[in-house]
């Protein structure tokens, strides 16, 4: 699908091109194919993401992951769906407080948090995010004391 919207914006750019090189062209043409540029490239980078992210997900298998997760005080082996490993993951990379809440109780995770186990690569994670399928219900956010 992305294919077509480049070989689509490649053409009207090409139109647009022809028509500019003509001192006989309409004004209302040549105004519509330029403000139609823009949207046709856009269309064309987000339906390439999409495919990219797709193929991303698709290559990584959605399986429950085992992690140690230690807080500075408390250390805990859990599994975690894909998902919840996913949300841990950002969550760690980007040094976010935030509260995981688990069947065997709520742990924190913050910048003194040491993960250990296989967590899903960052391009995963980022694929989701991309495609708004990353769900975080189990992650809560801490609001951080501002000195």
């Amino acid at each position: 699908m992305s294919v077509l919207y480049l070989l689509l914006t490649l053409a009207f750019a090409g139109v647009l091109l022809v028509l500019l090189a003509r001192p006989a062209a309409r004004a209302g043409i040549v105004w519509g194919l330029a403000a139609l540029l823009p949207l046709l490239a856009a269309m064309t980078g987000a339906l390439s993401v999409q495919a990219r992210s797709a193929r991303t997900l698709a290559a990584y298998p959605a399986a429950p992951v085992t992690l140690t997760i230690s807080d500075g005080i408390f250390k805990r082996a859990v599994v975690l769906d894909f998902m919840d490993a996913a949300c841990v993951e950002r969550a760690v990379r980007l040094r976010s407080e935030a509260i995981l809440t688990t069947p065997g109780g709520p742990l924190r995770l913050g910048a003194e948090s040491q993960v250990e186990g296989a967590l899903p690569p960052q391009s995963v994670v980022e694929a989701l995010t991309l495609r708004g399928e990353l769900n975080c219900p189990n992650l809560k956010a801490v609001q951080g004391d501002k000195k």
